[in-house]
């Protein structure tokens, strides 16, 4: 994630603790390199589209399921994998997800999300609460779209709330309880230290898996 600098809020006075870059990745087949290391939870088959190095854990890759993948089912899957992080798997609603098109679009029901913990399963929903849905008029939802809320992602799991949304022309701000969990800074992301692994994996996945134009500012925010 590239943003503009901008300054970090503290949380309880201590300032963020891990880093997360942008590796160079070229799109391809988790199976496509049988000889490189396997990544933690990242199922065969997968197609490699983003990865991250996270201080104190590793490698971490967004990538995609294709339609009628065994894990990701008939419409296919965006699933997040690595070191030191909860593997997670987020569904679509409706949308088949494919090479041509592999990003989750928020625009109809929410998508679905599970964090693979290491001793449960964390279940929760992605959407975006103050757009209109499919089914109110073309022109109300072509104005919603003016107002800089309408932007804002909600995520939902464990009983916390999460939102993601833009800040300058490029960044993005990742909140919970009011207070930010990640912070885009320069050319690099930054998690705060309070947030956990259920924090890292919510995030890393959502924003592996849909568009930045769901959360991005318009008209100069």
């Amino acid at each position: 994630m590239i943003g503009l600098t901008q300054s970090w809020t503290l949380i309880n006075n201590v300032t963020p603790t891990r880093m997360l870059r942008m590796l160079p990745v070229r799109a391809g087949s988790a199976e496509a390199a049988p000889r490189a290391p396997a990544l933690p939870g990242l199922a065969p088959g997968a197609v490699v589209s983003v990865a991250w190095r996270l201080d104190g854990a590793g490698r971490v890759v967004g990538a995609l399921l294709p339609p009628g993948h065994p894990t990701g089912g008939p419409l296919g899957a965006r699933v997040l994998a690595g070191e030191g992080v909860w593997p997670a798997t987020m569904w679509p609603a409706g949308q088949e997800i494919s090479r041509e098109s592999s990003l989750i679009e928020l625009t109809t029901e929410p998508a679905r999300l599970v964090v693979h913990a290491a001793s449960q399963e964390i279940a929760g929903t992605v959407d975006q609460p103050s757009r209109p849905r499919a089914g109110h008029p073309r022109l109300r939802r072509l104005v919603a779209d003016l107002r800089r809320d309408s932007r804002q992602v909600r995520i939902r799991a464990a009983g916390r709330v999460w939102w993601l949304r833009a800040t300058g022309v490029f960044g993005v701000r990742v909140s919970r309880g009011g207070q930010p969990v990640y912070l885009t800074r320069g050319m690099l992301g930054h998690f705060s230290a309070e947030a956990d692994e259920l924090d890292i994996s919510v995030v890393l996945l959502t924003l592996s898996a849909i568009p930045s134009s769901t959360y991005a500012p318009i008209l100069g925010f």
